[in-house]
């Protein structure tokens, strides 16, 4: 019988029980077909009331996640229904989910409902009969503004745009300020596969910059530059996706002197570190003429509230406003609505060090069982980068990874160019239970030391 551990899931007890069937059913562990549990044995294995589980049935019937037969029980929908899909097709039941990684879930449910229901109660001070404004309303800039200043960067409301989530912003800024398909992206070798993604869709292609320890190399930013003439890079300086890499303030300036002589428009990506006081200044407060500044919640608070913001230069503002009304027409002033309140509650940043905090613990973990593996990782970090030996590639160990039962993610979708890295991205998930996080890299770290297994000839 499937039983859920809803011990770990903040909230009421029939809340807890609807959101754990409702994650079971997206992560194929309660595929379509799968008949759920009757509510008396369901009952009695979680020590909950039979109305308990009953009121999270009904919930997940009324969402049409399920339907009932009387006298036969209760299933998954989607079995015999076109167009199901499961939201990670590829992960069987019981797999250890080491390749997305998610924020920390405690008090974040409470936060959220609190901050939507102080929406709801100033929804008649936003127009809600037309079209927002492209750039997001005045108080949700502001507010933006206010989280972006954490960092210690300061632009002014009145150059920060209100994003569905910052990858729309990176969209936007290629599309606005790029030459289109004969420009090169500059970005480092190794970069955030979601880059590597818009590259696809956009048509644009990506030229790899070497890095060391500490991130992209300026001198050869300088010579890339000079060699393909692209005036565009896209960098994350601060915990870079997937290495971790941190760049120390003096190559900022660096970065920085090299953006002012050339006039090169850097997209600096500091998703990672939404909400953070003690890192290096952004090389946006170091050249914020030639910087386009993003930052948002989803690293750090939840990847399901698409806040985003962009601070961009006072040239630059209005071509990527425009580009985003192209994009979308606007995004929607209920979200600024929310991202505001939780930010000027103060509790966007009780929930983001909350959130580094328990990545800091899952870290210190991670670096006990991988004492002896070369790794690299960042303490405020969602990843952690290993290098493999020279007998695996990178795909070929994802694979087999997934056949022990761990999911992780290859180098292939981060490299910008060239071959990729004998290396594999591990995520960290707070909500992960510790000794299923220990478990799997474990797992990972006795696979390294095998080999893989021979393609054989035809």
């Amino acid at each position: 019988m499937w039983v859920p551990d809803i011990s770990h899931i903040e909230g009421p007890r029939y809340l807890a029980l609807a959101r754990a069937i409702n994650e079971a059913i997206d992560l194929g562990a309660l595929p379509p077909g799968a008949q759920l549990p009757p509510q008396r044995d369901l009952a009695k294995e979680l020590n909950v009331t039979v109305g308990t589980v009953g009121r999270a049935y009904k919930i997940i019937r009324e969402r049409r996640l399920v339907s009932s037969e009387v006298g036969r029980g209760t299933f998954v929908r989607g079995a015999d229904e076109e167009g199901y899909s499961s939201f990670l097709p590829y992960l069987k039941p019981g797999t250890i989910d080491l390749a997305l990684f998610g924020s920390n879930p405690v008090g974040l449910s409470e936060a959220l409902s609190s901050a939507l229901v102080e929406v709801s109660n100033g929804v008649s001070l936003m127009p809600m009969n037309r079209y927002p404004i492209a750039k997001g309303y005045p108080t949700h800039c502001t507010a933006g503004a206010t989280w972006i200043s954490i960092s210690g960067y300061e632009p002014p409301p009145n150059r920060v745009l209100v994003l569905n989530g910052v990858q729309q912003g990176i969209m936007a800024v290629i599309l606005a300020l790029g030459n289109g398909p004969e420009e090169e992206i500059l970005c480092e070798k190794v970069t955030y596969s979601g880059l590597k993604a818009l590259s696809v869709v956009l048509d644009r292609r990506l030229h790899g910059i070497e890095m060391d320890e500490f991130g992209i190399i300026p001198a050869a930013v300088e010579d890339a530059v000079e060699k393909t003439g692209s005036l565009l890079l896209y960098v994350q300086p601060t915990v870079q996706n997937p290495t971790g890499a941190a760049m120390p303030i003096e190559r900022r300036r660096e970065i920085a002197d090299i953006a002012k002589r050339h006039d090169l428009t850097i997209i600096e990506d500091d998703a990672s570190v939404g909400g953070m006081r003690d890192r290096p200044a952004p090389i946006a407060s170091l050249a914020p003429d030639n910087v386009v500044y993003l930052t948002g919640f989803a690293k750090c608070i939840s990847p399901a509230l698409r806040a985003g913001f962009l601070a961009a230069p006072a040239r630059y503002h209005d071509r990527i406003s425009s580009t985003i009304h192209a994009m979308a027409l606007a995004n929607s002033p209920i979200i600024g609505d929310i991202a505001a309140t939780l930010i000027n509650r103060g509790t966007a940043e009780t929930l983001a060090s909350q959130h580094y905090e328990a990545l800091g613990r899952a870290h210190e973990a991670a670096r006990e069982i991988l004492a002896d593996i070369p790794h690299s990782s960042h303490p405020a970090g969602n990843f952690i980068w290993v290098p493999l030996p020279e007998h695996w590639t990178s795909l070929e160990f994802v694979d087999a990874a997934l056949k022990v039962g761990v999911s992780i993610i290859p180098s292939n979708n981060h490299t910008a160019s060239g071959l990729p890295p004998r290396a594999f991205r591990i995520a960290i998930n707070p909500a992960q239970k510790p000794d299923v996080f220990a478990e799997g890299i474990a797992k990972l770290k006795a696979l390294m030391n095998e080999r893989a297994r021979p393609l054989l000839a035809v």
